[in-house]
């Protein structure tokens, strides 16, 4: 999707294009539209439907801004216009592929987790060269709610420099899922700015990136063929065929839903879960939660568990 133009975007760009004059960008939209009380709740109810996140009350700003970023962008200055827009066919689905990228938050950062990463090399990974069972080692990693790629990037480097040290051979797979196919496509690109490269020690960046002309940075391609980028929605897993995995790490996605919805969607991920295997959570995200397949990792700014 780096190099070509898809499907899904070239249907967007094809209805933006077929948009009556008066509704496309350029056509002197002012301040973003008032939202009231039942417009709130018909965006909130899509939204919960849809992704199974649900937006609380005072988060209405944080919706009327995103919401008002994109509709400009076509030149829509009504909500409920826009609204049913998201309900017409075809051209509804491709465009709400569009707007779950600015309604899902993608905060992200290379290295935001460092204490989940030494958890996985301390935890899980051979220490020392005696300690390897197999030959290669084997590790299959997902990472959900991966947004832009820099958490399964961080894993990676992570793990690929600690077992390439160890000295042995080994075979790394990385699933990174997330909702928005914008974000997926910026992680299959691998390219980042200066700014977001800056936490990277400087080992770690001559190894693994490349600088580009333009001074940007791209992951080598060794790395990036280690993870494989999917647009998933975790309230609809099924859909989505995922092996047994090693070591599966969600952070900073299960506080988007109610607590019902996080441990059924905790409860689906130790499903996929090898004996042995780790879960790794954000902190905090799921307290005084335990599961009969489980046992909790004690580790410093962590919520872990090995599958029994």
């Amino acid at each position: 999707m780096s190099t070509a133009v898809s499907m899904l975007e070239y249907e967007v760009m094809k209805s933006d294009a077929n948009e009556p004059r008066n509704k496309r960008a350029g056509s002197g939209l002012g301040a973003f539209p008032e939202m009231d009380d039942k417009q709130f709740l018909q965006w909130v109810d899509l939204l919960e439907q849809r992704t199974g996140m649900r937006l609380p009350d005072n988060r209405r700003s944080f919706l009327v801004t995103n919401l008002g970023i994109r509709m400009r962008e076509l030149g829509y200055n009504s909500f409920q216009e826009y609204y049913e827009l998201l309900h017409s066919g075809l051209g509804g689905h491709i465009e709400w592929d569009k707007l779950v990228h600015y309604l899902t938050v993608h905060e992200t950062r290379f290295l935001r987790h460092e204490d989940s990463i030494a958890l996985i090399r301390e935890k899980y990974l051979p220490r020392h060269p005696w300690e390897v069972k197999e030959d290669p080692v084997t590790i299959h990693i997902w990472s959900v709610g991966c947004s832009t790629g820099e958490e399964p990037y961080s894993i990676a480097m992570a793990v690929d420099d600690h077992l390439k040290k160890l000295g042995c051979e080994f075979y790394l797979g990385i699933i990174a899922s997330d909702i928005s196919r914008s974000a997926i496509a910026a992680g299959r690109a691998g390219i980042y700015n200066k700014n977001q490269v800056k936490n990277i020690e400087p080992e770690w960046l001559k190894k693994y990136f490349e600088m580009l002309p333009d001074g940007r940075y791209q992951v080598i391609p060794e790395l990036r063929q280690r993870v494989c980028f999917n647009q998933l929605n975790v309230i609809n897993m099924e859909k989505t065929p995922i092996g047994a995995m090693d070591i599966i790490v969600c952070q900073n996605l299960l506080i988007y839903f109610d607590r019902a919805r996080r441990e059924q969607i905790v409860s689906n991920f130790v499903e996929h879960l090898t004996p042995g295997g780790l879960l790794v959570l954000g902190v905090g995200e799921l307290v005084n939660w335990s599961h009969p397949k489980l046992e909790r990792l004690n580790y410093a700014n962590t919520l872990a568990f090995r599958h029994k």
